[in-house]
């Protein structure tokens, strides 16, 4: 299982690697994932790679779109990560019954152990982007607006990537930050104007709160405890 954090860097590794199945979150930096399964549909070597998509989109129509496009299936955010296998399977049986004896040679357990393992290093991930947002806050805080897109990419990855592993609570504090440096970056906040203390400070305590929410997940994650402790250490 090999994972991809923008719709470009995904089209490079299905070239390399020519995957059986793709999971695609319909929102990414740059490249969406529509326009991702667009351009994979496009070329010869990629059109028979089968793929599913992770939304946040829950009306009837949105799921509707992303079925027209040729997607064999549709997985909702949030959604359970011990689940995810057997959701996975069953699309992918429904797409292509032929596909079945493959997967299930690979075993549960094993599909679980890669699980374990992406969840491990998206919280490793982000521990380290929490302390990079409460530093990128503190240059805004001393006027350098240069890092207001960074700081929006880091806090869409964590909404992102939250719900997509389970974490709701990281989600939603990601998700929080993003729309509010998207206001400020914007210019819904007029650069130094007496309202733009105030956000940079609301967000500099979100930043807080996601650095004890990712304590909390390294917690209830018993195999990573020892790793936990190591890069706290390290701050």
């Amino acid at each position: 299982m090999q994972t991809a954090d923008s719709g470009e860097r995904a089209i490079d590794l299905a070239y390399e690697l020519r995957p059986d199945l793709v999971l695609m979150d319909v929102m990414m930096p740059g490249l969406d994932g529509p326009s991702t399964f667009r351009l994979m549909r496009e070329s010869a070597l990629l059109a028979h790679i089968p793929v599913i998509f992770m939304t946040a989109k829950v009306l009837p129509v949105e799921i509707s779109q992303f079925h027209q496009l040729g997607a064999i299936g549709v997985i909702v955010k949030p959604f359970d990560p011990l689940n995810l296998y057997g959701e996975l399977f069953a699309l992918w049986n429904d797409g292509d019954a032929a596909r079945q004896s493959s997967i299930v040679r690979s075993g549960v357990s094993k599909a679980q152990a890669q699980v374990d393992s992406l969840t491990i290093n998206f919280l490793q991930r982000a521990w380290t982007d929490v302390i990079n947002l409460a530093k990128m806050l503190e240059r805004a805080q001393n006027g350098n607006r240069s890092v207001f897109k960074e700081i929006e990419r880091v806090s869409h990855s964590l909404h992102g990537a939250g719900a997509m592993f389970g974490f709701p609570k990281i989600s939603d504090l990601g998700g929080t930050m993003a729309r509010m440096v998207e206001g400020l970056v914007a210019g819904a906040e007029a650069p130094g104007s007496a309202r733009e203390p105030a956000v940079l400070r609301q967000l500099l305590e979100f930043s807080k709160q996601l650095a004890q929410e990712v304590e909390v997940a390294w917690q209830t994650a018993p195999q990573s405890a020892a790793m936990f402790q190591d890069s706290v250490g390290a701050r």
